[in-house]
């Protein structure tokens, strides 16, 4: 007899129609004194790793610089009975805007596919470009998964 546990586990199937239809994942990078930094951010996850940006400035990058480890949490329901999510354990590379300039307006482009679709997401990009050289990306290797769909039970 399998554990609740196993009933419960998306498959890679499952976990990648999942992330599809997510919005945002909730980051957590480790500050300085050691106290987790959460913060929430768009995304594209590729198949293989997640992808989001951010100001080169940011607390994450500057904690990702420092300890490459990462958490992200993306999650979906309003009662026990639907609650779905994933976690996700990784190592975070950093792209730097300054440094690779079209590779970072390439990825802040596939973010931006995601969530904006209309004349108003073109312009979007094209405002998001001019802060390339400000911005970093960030490639989320993951080391494991955790997943959980309540609908199974």
């Amino acid at each position: 007899m399998s554990s609740l546990r196993e009933k419960i586990k998306m498959s890679q199937e499952e976990r990648l129609q999942f992330l599809e239809k997510q919005i945002s994942i909730q980051i957590g990078t480790i500050n300085k004194d050691g106290s987790p930094h959460l913060t929430t951010m768009w995304y594209v996850y590729d198949g293989n790793n997640f992808i989001f940006h951010t100001y080169t400035k940011s607390q994450k990058i500057i904690n990702l610089k420092r300890d490459s480890r990462i958490t992200l949490l993306t999650e979906a329901g309003s009662q026990y009975s639907d609650l779905q999510g994933i976690i996700v354990y990784g190592n975070a590379e950093i792209i730097n805007g300054n440094d690779s300039l079209e590779e970072v307006i390439r990825y802040m482009e596939m973010v931006g596919q995601k969530y904006i679709k209309d004349e108003k997401g073109a312009q979007y990009i094209e405002g998001m470009k001019l802060q390339a050289p400000k911005r970093s990306v960030v490639i989320v290797k993951p080391s494991k998964f955790i997943s959980w769909d309540h609908t199974k039970i």
